[in-house]
């Protein structure tokens, strides 16, 4: 597991963008240009946006799906910002579990459909504005299909502005899968059985249901930029507006319910089965302030819930993220 936390940090690491924007003299390669400030405010971004996700994929050591789901993120002031968030499959097909279950399960429990639901707020404890650069690319509408694909392109570097959050993380969420026991309870080296102390058959197929109540606590980085220029010559406006936050979690599962397996009239305890606690996330997401656009997100972690049972990759890619001011305007007219 220590080696799946390091290669995500290196990741993280080198996806960071320092990215870096006023009027001065622009050097891009060989060539010199001027330009003009259109606007550079990191604090003027949307207020709302909305994530459409017609696709996410999650493995995990208790399941593998494919869905889609939704998410909105709502900035109040300086202050504070929440999210939430909601996925499913989009059939059982896509959850790997459930459909394994209703081929090959040879006892009598009816197996449920993934989901999981989530709702959180950040704490800014700093927000600040700082100086940086911002390094664009340079595209020129002569640049046309295979000529644009055979060129080199230009890049320069301008000073700009990025905020910068540190913040404190803090919700609650719900997690509900199918679960094969005969791999869960060889790997724990455990096995379950009935009332009088007989151990259900090897030979059975056993599937049953997991449902953890959980909450986090934790802590994230922001950066945003929010800045364009237009350039005095042959290249077009440059737009840089990402918003990329990195976060880390402590996962608590407040209560856990594994399903006891129904056989033959005969009920066996879930009981031995080992469950655990405490869990742990690191992940990242960025979209780009617009009132259309698209984003993408990444998790790496352990649930709590099972023993041996925690550890899962999430990733998500968002289109369309409706952004929106949420400002009212009045039209006026002159008498």
């Amino acid at each position: 597991m220590k080696h799946y936390f390091f290669i995500l940090i290196l990741l993280l690491a080198g996806y960071l963008p320092e990215v870096m924007g006023q009027n001065r003299n622009l050097s891009t390669s060989a060539k010199t240009l001027t330009y003009e400030e259109v606007y550079d405010n990191p604090y003027d971004i949307n207020k709302l946006f909305i994530h459409l996700q017609p696709l996410y994929g999650e493995f995990s050591s208790l399941n593998v799906t494919a869905g889609f789901s939704i998410e909105a993120q709502y900035y109040v002031k300086n202050i504070l910002d929440f999210r939430g968030s909601a996925r499913i499959p989009y059939a059982r097909r896509t959850d790997l579990v459930r459909n394994s279950a209703n081929a090959n399960s040879t006892v009598d429990n009816e197996i449920k459909g993934y989901s999981f639901y989530e709702l959180s707020g950040t704490y800014h404890i700093i927000d600040k504005e700082v100086d940086t650069e911002t390094k664009f690319i340079l595209y020129s509408k002569r640049y046309k299909g295979d000529k644009w694909a055979a060129t080199v392109p230009l890049h320069t570097i301008i000073p700009s502005k990025v905020r910068r959050i540190y913040g404190a993380r803090l919700g609650g969420y719900f997690h509900k899968t199918g679960v094969y026991y005969n791999d869960l309870m060889d790997h724990q080296g455990v096995w379950i059985s009935d009332s009088e102390g007989n151990p259900i058959s090897e030979d059975e197929s056993i599937y049953g249901n997991l449902s953890v109540n959980g909450v986090f606590i934790g802590g994230s980085f922001t950066m945003i930029k929010n800045v364009a220029v237009q350039p005095d010559k042959i290249y077009g406006t440059l737009v840089s507006d990402l918003i990329f936050t990195t976060y880390f979690d402590i996962l608590y599962a407040a209560s856990t319910n594994l399903s006891d397996i129904f056989n033959d009239g005969l009920i066996y305890s879930s009981d031995p089965i080992q469950k655990s606690s405490l869990g742990f996330r690191i992940g990242m997401d960025g979209k780009f302030n617009r009132k259309f656009g698209w984003g993408y997100g990444a998790e790496l972690g352990s649930r709590p819930g099972l023993k041996k049972g925690g550890f899962y990759l999430l990733a998500k890619i968002s289109f369309p993220i409706i952004g929106s001011q949420l400002r009212h305007q009045v039209e006026s007219f002159g008498k």
